[in-house]
């Protein structure tokens, strides 16, 4: 087991999370390997994000396990015995049986999905934490930082509720299932496409990178949940309105709906490490870094209007606090474990260069 997860290339991260993922639930693994293993998701962000989506995907795929058609898929697993067991233990290609469940690779819950509609399943990102999920029908899901997401069985369409927080889409197409996503007293309706919704305490928006999607107001999405708990009612929607690739809906409550086009790598940037900022408001900037850290940013008045262009690292506070200081915008007033407060620096400390 060690020589197989020493030093491993970055394109194997997701193997080498599944490699220790499977030893750690074995219950066979030893004290020097558990203390490679954290040392390991200590080493890299990318690292623990690998671990954790691996262990969303077991607590998925555990919710099925006694499913007949997951047992029937088991079964048909097991008889492929050529398979090689490195083969068996590579990421989007995993299979084992830990005390009685069955971890369903993607490629298993992608054809279950031919069968099953999405089951009733909760995923949880904490603060500064990302996560990927595959569902059953071949979708992706990617969780943002301290995100909720819900999916609901629904013979007739394809059904989740984002509770809280940030995803991005990666639809399966299925033309007769919708994609339906509730989220912010608003639902967002796709067939095959890739979406960003974010649901924030005063606003909501919607990025949409490819295909096209229909953003209704909150009376469809009260119509889904009483027509789910068998309520004879479907009331019309309020408001809708069709988005196509590039563009960004945003709305801060029902009577003010405002799409746009947007640069779809900026909004989305976050997937990749990133969170780019270009011109905007210093104060905005730190609330949207307080998103990713439990270490947070004070900004005064005076500094939170500078205007800030950068790129900075999700969850990087003393990395964004340093950067804004080092440019002359801000001085560092108090700092400790939990909080780190700045002001405009002084008139007489002018912005290098």
């Amino acid at each position: 087991m060690s020589d197989l997860l020493h030093e491993p290339p970055v394109d194997d991260r997701d193997e080498i999370a599944t490699a220790w993922f499977a030893r750690r639930r074995s219950g066979a693994i030893t004290a020097q390997e558990l203390a490679e293993l954290e040392a390991w998701l200590a080493a890299d962000p990318a690292n623990r994000a690998a671990y954790d989506a691996v262990d969303l995907t077991w607590r998925a795929a555990e919710a099925l396990r006694s499913d007949p058609d997951v047992l029937s898929l088991r079964e048909e697993a097991l008889k492929a015995r050529y398979l090689p067991r490195r083969r068996l233990m590579g990421a989007g290609m995993v299979a084992a049986v830990v005390a009685g469940a069955v971890l369903l690779s993607p490629l298993a819950l992608t054809s279950l999905g031919a069968l099953r509609s999405l089951h009733d399943q909760e995923f949880r990102t904490g603060v500064g934490q990302q996560a990927t999920v595959k569902l059953p029908d071949g979708s992706v899901v990617t969780l943002n930082t301290d995100s909720i997401l819900r999916t609901r069985t629904d013979k007739d369409r394809r059904l989740l509720f984002l509770d809280k927080g940030q995803a991005f889409f990666k639809v399966a197409h299925d033309p007769k299932h919708p994609f339906v996503v509730a989220a912010g007293g608003r639902t967002v309706t796709a067939l095959g496409t890739q979406f960003d919704v974010r649901v924030g305490p005063h606003d909501f928006r919607v990025t949409l990178v490819q295909g096209k999607v229909r953003v209704e107001a909150p009376a469809t999405a009260v119509g889904l949940a009483l027509a789910k708990a068998g309520a004879p009612i479907a009331p019309g929607p309020i408001q809708a309105t069709e988005m196509t690739a590039g563009s960004e809906f945003a709305a801060t409550d029902n009577r003010h709906w405002n799409v746009t086009t947007t640069d779809v790598d900026k909004e989305t940037s976050w997937l990749h490490g990133q969170l780019i900022f270009e011109r905007e408001r210093l104060g905005e900037v730190a609330d949207e870094m307080n998103r990713y850290s439990t270490k947070k940013i004070v900004v005064d008045a005076d500094a939170a209007n500078i205007p800030v262009t950068a790129a900075f690292k999700p969850g990087d506070v003393d990395g964004f606090v340093r950067a804004v200081r080092d440019y002359g915008f801000v001085q560092v007033v108090t700092e400790n474990d939990k909080t780190v407060e700045v002001k405009a620096a002084a008139p007489n400390e002018n912005y290098p260069g």
